[in-house]
């Protein structure tokens, strides 16, 4: 059966054009870009008692550097805020992106941790926190230098 010239020249139009429009064209969003990093150079500072983590490292889309704070809650255990980059009303006018974004932490440098991870993350609000977990190779939580990023 031989389909019509003009009936394959529709359908190969119709696929063109539908080929153009996809998610990302019908919905483009904001885009994504970093909105804080920062390098927690501190690992046994006091316990329950902020520090702004070495400004030279870190990044802050808001504040800049100075508008981040790690917490030591623990043995292992820190809290990151970044203020002003937790998708609350951010920038005048820009309303509210609510809850979202992408973390990343990595240990850094030689003490006694094979890793570190987020335990949880929150945004939504006028701040962005994390809580960082730290552990040795045994698994036991080890105070430790960290880089974590977030990005939306």
């Amino acid at each position: 059966m031989k389909i019509p010239l003009r009936i394959c020249a529709t359908c190969a139009l119709a696929m063109t054009a539908a080929a153009w429009v996809s998610p990302a064209a019908a919905d483009p969003g904001r885009g994504s870009s970093t909105m804080c990093y920062v390098w927690a150079h501190n690992p046994t500072a006091a316990v329950n008692v902020p520090y702004t983590p070495s400004g030279t490292y870190s990044y802050n889309a808001v504040g800049r550097a100075a508008a981040n704070r790690v917490t030591r809650t623990g043995v292992g255990s820190y809290v990151v805020t970044c203020r002003g980059v937790g998708g609350g009303a951010l920038f005048a006018g820009s309303g509210s992106w609510g809850a979202g974004g992408h973390v990343q932490v990595t240990a850094y440098g030689t003490e006694d941790a094979d890793y570190c991870k987020v335990g949880s993350w929150g945004t939504g609000g006028a701040d962005f926190t994390a809580s960082v977990r730290c552990y040795n190779s045994a698994g036991i939580p080890s105070d430790h230098r960290f880089t974590l990023m977030f990005s939306w």
